[in-house]
């Protein structure tokens, strides 16, 4: 751990840790002093210059936030485009693809369903077939069976380095080696890494990469980042678009269609500013703290979890090497929500997933708030074992 970070020095800068025990980031990260204050300045912006904030302000501090996220990436802010969710961005990017009825995609059953989702509606219309890599433990997903799907009828490959339902890492390396080989896009959704796991985009050759600022990068809903590397930007022109996608969007020429040659060719329309200004300042936070740090810190609060729970006889799903697992901890139990409730009751806040009761401390948590988490647990087991 390094020691050079103050992390009670940081902690002090959320201050709804004050008030409850909050080990819930995968969920949504908490709202730091800094982003508050941002989003206080976006709405006085608003209220003293009104639509000339536009150009004094907003355009700018647009540019500002594609340049924080291409610093976390390391990429160029050329490569990054505001989407206003994943959603939207798988589909911009699956509009740049041409499928034939036998064209195909490959997911797995892990991976947010979304991207999933969007292929399967243009199966239905007979452009392409979208194969969904199955798992047996819903933990992982075997990396030679993923890749065992990859041919050379696949146009694309989609997948996350850190699965939702379990935080696992993925080995998302060799499947984009072998995407590489069969000539087929690589689509990384990184939305559950970004911020806790570091990442080099250059270094990895991504060629297309997704996250956001609603869990560990501190900013709040309403704001996507896509990474598209810069040698791959003129090759794709997407059908799903709109005017910030215009290379003289100003001009307001309903005529002809000029994409940028920047990665703003995969935006659509006006982007939240709103949500701009506090994604900025979760990002500088997380830029300033560094991502290594906060790996560091995570995994030991992380595996002080996990440790103190399989001592107390739960069950869950991590890796034997807590190296390969994010700070997603899933418990098996038979009444997620009821769990769920009653550690709300004791000043708790987690979620669950289908099964499982899940917990996702930050490097703003301590080891005094998941002691007293464990045990909660430990006392809620004891009372009903039935439940674990």
């Amino acid at each position: 751990m390094n020691k050079d970070v103050n992390w009670q020095n940081l902690r002090n800068q959320f201050p709804t840790l004050d008030k409850i025990n909050y080990l819930n980031t995968c969920s949504l990260g908490l709202l730091s002093n800094q982003s508050k204050d941002a989003l206080l300045s976006y709405i006085d912006t608003w209220t003293t210059q009104g639509s000339t904030a536009w150009y004094s302000e907003w355009i700018e501090k647009t540019n500002s936030l594609k340049s924080e996220f291409a610093k976390l990436i390391n990429a160029s802010p050329d490569e990054i485009a505001i989407m206003p969710s994943v959603s939207q961005a798988i589909a911009v990017i699956s509009s740049c693809i041409d499928l034939s009825a036998d064209d195909e995609v490959v997911t797995s059953e892990l991976d947010f369903p979304t991207i999933a989702h969007n292929f399967k509606a243009r199966e239905l219309k007979g452009q392409g077939k979208v194969r969904i890599v199955k798992s047996e433990s819903m933990r992982y997903v075997d990396t030679d069976k993923f890749i065992s799907n990859i041919s050379e009828k696949t146009k694309l490959v989609a997948t996350s380095r850190v699965y939702f339902l379990s935080g696992y890492i993925n080995d998302y390396e060799k499947i984009l080696k072998v995407t590489r080989k069969n000539k087929a896009l690589f689509f990384l959704d990184d939305y559950q890494a970004t911020g806790q796991l570091p990442i080099n985009v250059k270094n990895k050759d991504i060629d297309i990469m997704v996250s956001g600022g609603l869990k560990w990068l501190l900013g709040g809903s309403g704001i996507v980042y896509m990474y598209v590397k810069k040698e791959l930007i003129n090759q794709l022109e997407p059908s799903v678009t709109g005017w910030f996608s215009h290379k003289r969007q100003f001009e307001f020429d309903p005529h002809t269609i000029e994409f940028s040659d920047t990665a703003a060719r995969f935006e659509t329309g006006t982007p939240s500013i709103s949500a701009v200004y506090p994604a900025e300042q979760g990002l500088k936070f997380v830029n300033d703290t560094g991502v290594e740090n906060i790996r560091n810190r995570t995994l030991h609060l992380t595996s002080l979890l996990v440790n103190s729970l399989i001592e107390l006889g739960f069950s869950l799903k991590v890796p034997e090497d807590l190296n390969n697992h994010a700070s997603i901890t899933m418990i098996e139990c038979s009444n997620p929500p009821l769990v769920v409730g009653e550690l709300k009751k004791a000043g708790i806040i987690v979620d669950n997933r289908p099964g499982c009761v899940r917990i996702s401390p930050f490097f703003y948590n301590n080891e005094s708030e998941i002691d007293h988490c464990v045990n909660v647990l430990s006392n809620l087991k004891n009372s009903d074992s039935s439940l674990f």
